[in-house]
């Protein structure tokens, strides 16, 4: 599985403590305007979590320039619109993100995607994250995401199922 992640997906994906098991079970992409915005922009604001992000993404991600194209249309930010940009070029890439205007935006594009719940979820499905840790990172979400996203999640990591429907 091929995952481009946006700011919002990453750094949620960091705060429920499953970052490290994402970036290390599948295939991560970031566009430069992603990295930007978290890393750089989070270390010059002086963003304890920057840091640790960048540690974890060295190495383990590919952070690709694209070419800034895409019109600021849409109410996204320079992220999301990166990140339509490299799916222009990869086109078999899923998107992480919980941002739900771009999630909006995705769902009327066909194009397939999924939160940081739904991630905790796989992991868990895949046995990278024993359900007890899938569990404690889901509770470290909760007050980040939807309710809605939140008993889903929790209901499939209940029920064994795959948390995000489509």
């Amino acid at each position: 599985m091929h995952l481009v992640l946006d700011a919002d997906g990453l750094i949620k994906l960091h705060k429920s403590g499953v970052l490290t098991h994402t970036v290390s079970a599948f295939r991560c992409t970031i566009p430069r305007a992603v990295y930007d915005e978290v890393v750089v922009r989070g270390k010059a604001k002086l963003h304890q979590d920057a840091e640790v992000i960048q540690r974890t993404l060295d190495g383990a991600v590919a952070i690709m320039s694209v070419e800034g194209r895409r019109r600021r249309d849409f109410g996204l930010g320079a992220g999301e619109l990166a990140i339509l940009e490299v799916l222009g070029q990869k086109r078999e890439a899923i998107v992480v993100s919980d941002d739900r205007r771009f999630l909006a935006l995705l769902t009327e594009q066909g194009t397939p995607f999924l939160t940081p719940s739904d991630i905790v979820v796989i992991l868990a499905r895949l046995g990278i994250l024993k359900r007890v840790e899938a569990q404690e990172a889901l509770e470290r979400l909760k007050p980040a995401i939807r309710a809605a996203a939140y008993w889903e999640a929790r209901q499939a990591l209940e029920s064994g199922g795959s948390g995000h429907e489509e």
